[in-house]
């Protein structure tokens, strides 16, 4: 009997037949696991949801996959053209000279199409000021009568508004210079995005030269991971070096990654400044990096400023557009004269000339607050007239400062420097194949190659940007800027 000592034993776990589920679901194993039947077995099962799952065996069979194949092939068939009709083009990169990318970007660069938009249109407003007004024909019958007698008179009259010269002229002069302040923002707007262009070209040169670097590199690593393969199955390699050329080629690939997707990144913002509208995705810079650009002397940067900075020009303009207008407001104060000439006509038979001046009185409006508006735009275009002077030739200063800072670094950089790293690392691979140099010595001649070349990259591409900022300082070396054409 049971005692304390002696605890009862624990019942068995009840077992169920194969076609009996309570309080849960029978799971279907796959057939690997199956010891009972003597060719596939039968298929063990598992059930879910009482405490302590029992396995029990079953001669039942899973459901065939055949209506679920059916199901996925018919989805498959179905989504089949969308899946070629949205499938992506990979298009190879086209590539363009500095000088193609300028045309390109004349011609269809929106925002300058914008500028070139806004310049038309202060064109036309300067065209329209020119414009004489039109004339005013009238008629009239006036129906007189009393005591049964009809009487009537017909008048036609044509009326004249008659512009004093000095406010036509102050009109006129105000339109026109608007329209050259127009013309110089445009060809101001013109050289900023041209300086845009000619910065991301620079910076994709920069990308795709980082990029050949980086594989070149990295080839040599891929190289040296397999010759450390062949000695490490030869047991003359270490564990240590095995691992350390792995992980130093993961590196590499990684950063070569990274660079490719730059350089992509850097193709398509210049497509998009120059061709946003047109086909070609990705445009390629030829290898403008070669060669040093040449050197500018402060006299010469400002002086070409002077004469050619669009900025100080649409200053200028602006003022001559505010002192035209306050002309203009002042000439206003005197009304234009209304000349009318016309014919009468009575029933009595009577008939003649009609003549009439009119002649508006100043007496509650004097143009007084449109005056003073005028004077005080005159002034602030003045004021933003000098503020503009001392900011280019700071911006001058500057972009000179630091063309010249990069030019000196260039010089130092472009002695032979870069080609003993090129040549170290060709004996290094040599080397290290013949197994006459250790792992290290082939990392650090690789790394000294890399840091070399991508110093130099980094550096000629930015003296190059600073060329072209100093080029957009100055309004340009070679040129002057016309209206909407980009200086080159």
């Amino acid at each position: 009997p049971p005692s304390a000592a002696h605890p009862p034993a624990r019942p068995a776990p009840p077992r169920f037949p194969s076609d009996h589920r309570p309080f849960g679901r029978l799971v279907p194993v796959h057939p690997a696991f199956n010891t009972d039947a003597p060719e596939s077995g039968a298929s063990i099962r598992r059930i879910v949801g009482l405490p302590g799952s029992v396995p029990v065996t079953s001669n039942l069979r899973p459901p065939s996959p055949q209506p679920r194949a059916r199901i996925l092939l018919a989805l498959a068939l179905l989504l089949a053209p969308v899946a070629v009709r949205g499938q992506v083009t990979i298009q190879e990169p086209r590539t363009i000279s500095l000088e193609e990318a300028l045309e390109l970007f004349a011609k269809n660069n929106l925002e300058l199409r914008l500028a070139r938009a806004d310049a038309a249109e202060a064109a036309g407003v300067a065209r329209q000021a020119g414009a004489y007004p039109n004339p005013t024909i009238s008629g009239s019958r006036e129906s007189l009568g009393d005591d049964g007698e009809d009487y009537s008179e017909s008048y036609v009259n044509l009326s004249q508004r008659l512009e004093w010269p000095a406010a036509r002229s102050a009109r006129r002069s105000a339109a026109d210079r608007a329209a050259e302040a127009a013309r110089a923002r445009l060809a101001g707007d013109s050289a900023r995005l041209a300086f845009e262009v000619k910065e991301a070209y620079t910076r994709a040169a920069r990308a795709e030269r980082a990029e050949a670097v980086l594989a070149r590199v990295t080839e040599v690593f891929r190289t040296g991971d397999r010759n450390a393969a062949e000695r490490w199955d030869a047991g003359d390699l270490s564990l240590y070096d095995r691992r350390r050329i792995g992980v130093e080629l993961t590196r590499y690939e990684t950063r070569l990654a990274e660079a490719a997707l730059e350089a992509a990144s850097a193709r398509r913002r210049l497509a998009l400044l120059i061709d946003p509208e047109g086909e070609t995705i990705e445009f390629s810079p030829t290898d403008v990096l070669t060669e040093l650009p040449p050197a500018v002397t402060a006299e010469r940067a400002l002086e070409t400023a002077a004469s050619r900075r669009r900025e100080l020009a649409v200053a200028e303009a602006e003022v001559a557009s505010a002192q035209a207008a306050a002309n203009a407001a002042r000439s206003e104060r005197i009304p234009d004269l209304t000349a009318t000439l016309g014919y009468k006509r009575q029933s009595d038979g009577f008939s003649g000339a009609v003549l009439g001046l009119a002649l508006p009185l100043p007496l509650w409006d004097r143009r007084g607050g449109a005056v003073e508006a005028a004077d005080a735009r005159l002034h602030e275009a003045a004021s933003r007239a000098g503020l503009t002077r001392r900011t280019v030739e700071n911006d001058v200063r500057r972009a000179l400062e630091v063309y010249r800072s990069l030019a000196r670094r260039a010089e130092r950089l472009a002695g032979p420097g870069t080609r003993e790293a090129e040549d170290l690392l060709e004996i290094a691979q040599v080397a290290y194949a013949e197994g006459e140099m250790e792992l290290l010595d082939l990392l650090d001649a690789a790394e000294a190659l890399m840091d070399a070349r991508l110093a130099e990259t980094r550096l000629r591409a930015e003296l190059w940007t600073s060329y072209h900022d100093l080029e957009r300082a100055v309004g340009g070396f070679d040129a002057p800027l016309n209206d909407g054409v980009v200086n080159r």
